[in-house]
């Protein structure tokens, strides 16, 4: 079941239990909308994953928008996620965080178990304010809380004003702003403070923000300021590390909901950890990082099997779909086989998302980003140490092209020999724009100047190399279909363009060396 989503954007205040909301109506037309009373349960993981990262995950009955909630940090407010009650099957039984619920927040608690960590009882008097059209752009809550803090049994009681932007507020940011600026105003005047918490969930258990929660940590290594040339070159590298690791644990989400390019997202971010991890390893303890790589590798071929299928199934129904003369029904045919060969492939990729192993694979990237334990060389500054790897790796991707070039090699053996070359060309980019884009952009132009001409590498081959997979599938399944003529032009098809990437390639190759001949 999918669920609904809005930006929420308020603001809170604190007022005693004498206070007077003020008359608002000379702002916008106001109108009461009643007392409405609301029951809600806030979970967690024993050591407040969660909270530590400023999100808040609860279910609520009563009002409107009663339902699982689930709220996280976004660039203005905050995205606010709504699945309904229905999700939790027999009536009854005990409140379960149900599994759509749980998997949108899967990669922080991970097969941590989850449990209540609060309970709020609030008795909710509502006013709205509408525009000239009588359409609702403010609701403003004037929330009386009994909250008890289940780990320590406290019991607090407050009262607090939330005026929120309703959907039809104005669109504009400044018009907003300017909006609740005039609101806040008034409600100073009338007693209000602004809110010591942010955070209900916050203010049950005592706090002032989520974030005090005892899992929070901060990143020793990306707290240094600004990066520089200068700065050592364990803390650029992991920055960038830093900010990968994150986006995985956006992107896990997204593959469970089965989101469009997620997939690729998700193995492309795994991929670049790993090529980082091995261009710069001497900055790294070896015995941090080997079995790290491994578990990437591991993770990568499973998130590849199904991400080939899906390339294979686009690329397949795109040849057909360009060329007039083959039968429609061969798109549904040859699409179809890697169709099922990908949603096999994915059963095994949300199995693997669901495994202890993959967990702990989360867990160490986290403390390979938090730990300066494991650094090998935290002094070495990035002039000193980064252009070296690159050049290094430019120097790999060369010499595994001449090996391919060798006229001796059979079709297959070349076709192995240019795939190796098209990976180390995919390394090599990947730690070229990890210093030169991002939190690890120390270095500009010339860098990522390589990291293009690297991406020009690995496109042209990897590009062949599909073509000859499709080639070797176009030819088997020509045997067993009713439309083998079909099959046989679009296997020619395939064959000349996969010949045209080689035909670029020694421009792409020179480009490449050029490019790292003008590193800094």
């Amino acid at each position: 079941m999918t669920d609904s989503r809005h930006i929420e954007i308020e603001r809170k205040y604190d007022v005693d239990e004498t206070a007077t909301l003020p008359d608002l109506s000379d702002i916008a037309p106001t109108e009461p909308g009643g007392v409405v009373p609301l029951r809600a349960e806030y979970f967690d993981t024993a050591d407040g994953v969660l909270a530590a990262h400023r999100i808040v995950l609860r279910r609520r009955e009563g009002g409107a928008d009663e339902g699982w909630h689930i709220k996280v940090p976004a660039a203005l407010g905050r995205l606010e996620r709504h699945w309904p009650l229905a999700l939790e099957g027999a009536e009854g039984e005990e409140p379960r965080v149900p599994e759509p619920v749980l998997d949108a927040v899967r990669a922080r608690v991970r097969d941590r178990p989850v449990a209540v960590i609060a309970r709020l009882n609030t008795r909710r008097t509502l006013v709205r304010m509408l525009d000239e059209q009588g359409r609702r752009i403010v609701e403003i809550a004037d929330d009386v809380v009994t909250a008890s803090d289940v780990a320590t049994g406290i019991a607090r009681v407050w009262r607090e004003w939330e005026v929120e932007l309703d959907d039809d507020a104005p669109a504009d940011p400044d018009d907003a702003r300017v909006l609740l600026d005039e609101i806040e105003t008034r409600v100073l005047r009338a007693g209000a403070r602004p809110a010591a918490s942010a955070s209900k969930l916050a203010t049950a258990l005592g706090r002032t923000s989520l974030d005090d929660a005892p899992a929070s940590s901060a990143r020793s290594q990306t707290d240094q300021g600004a990066l520089t040339k200068s700065s050592p070159g364990s803390a650029v590298v992991v920055a960038a590390l830093a900010a990968l690791v994150d986006d995985i644990v956006v992107l896990d989400a997204r593959v469970r909901e089965r989101q469009p390019d997620s997939m690729h997202q998700l193995r492309t971010r795994v991929r670049r950890i790993r090529s980082l991890l091995t261009t710069y390893s001497p900055l790294f303890a070896t015995t941090v990082t080997q079995p790290l790589r491994a578990e990437l590798r591991h993770l990568g071929a499973v998130l590849g099997e199904a991400r080939d299928a899906e390339v294979m199934e686009d690329r397949a129904r795109a040849i057909v779909r360009d060329h007039e003369t083959v039968s429609a029904a061969v798109a549904d045919e040859l699409g179809g086989r890697w169709h099922t060969a990908g949603e096999a492939a994915m059963g095994r990729v949300l199995a693997e998302m669901s495994s202890a192993r993959y967990f702990r694979l989360l867990d160490s990237l986290d403390a390979l980003v938090a730990d300066p334990a494991a650094l090998a060389d935290d002094t070495s500054s990035a002039k000193d140490i980064l252009p070296s790897r690159l050049s290094r790796d430019a120097r790999r991707v060369r010499a595994r092209a001449r090996t391919a070039a060798d006229d001796t090699l059979d079709a297959a053996t070349r076709d192995e020999a240019l795939h190796e070359t098209r990976k180390a060309a995919k390394r090599l980019r990947y730690a070229a724009e990890a210093v030169s884009s991002g939190p690890g952009a120390v270095y500009g132009g010339r860098v990522r100047a390589l990291a293009s001409a690297a991406e020009a590498v690995h496109d042209l081959l990897g590009e062949y190399r599909d073509g000859r997979v499709m080639q070797e599938h176009l030819r088997v399944a020509a045997s067993t279909s009713a439309f083998p003529f079909d099959y046989g032009v679009l296997h020619e098809v395939e064959r000349l363009s996969a010949a045209l990437c080689l035909d670029d390639y020694p421009a792409a190759l020179r480009s490449l060396a050029k490019a790292a001949a003008r590193l800094p």
